[in-house]
């Protein structure tokens, strides 16, 4: 289970990073709102998966 988070971890960190090194909300919009998107789905998840991995 840790390794699964560790692993979204990593995702939400390079689309974060995308997003503020290619200057996203400048130049696409519309890709920029996406991959935001995506990192709150991330966020949602890890913060289930860490739940579930406390009660056990």
């Amino acid at each position: 289970m840790d390794y699964v988070i560790e692993l979204l971890e990593k995702n939400k960190k390079y689309l974060e990073r995308n997003i503020r090194d290619n200057k996203l909300m400048q130049t696409n919009m519309k890709k920029a709102t996406e991959e935001l998107g995506q990192v709150s789905q991330l966020k949602r998840a890890i913060k289930i998966l860490k739940l579930k991995n406390k009660k056990q």
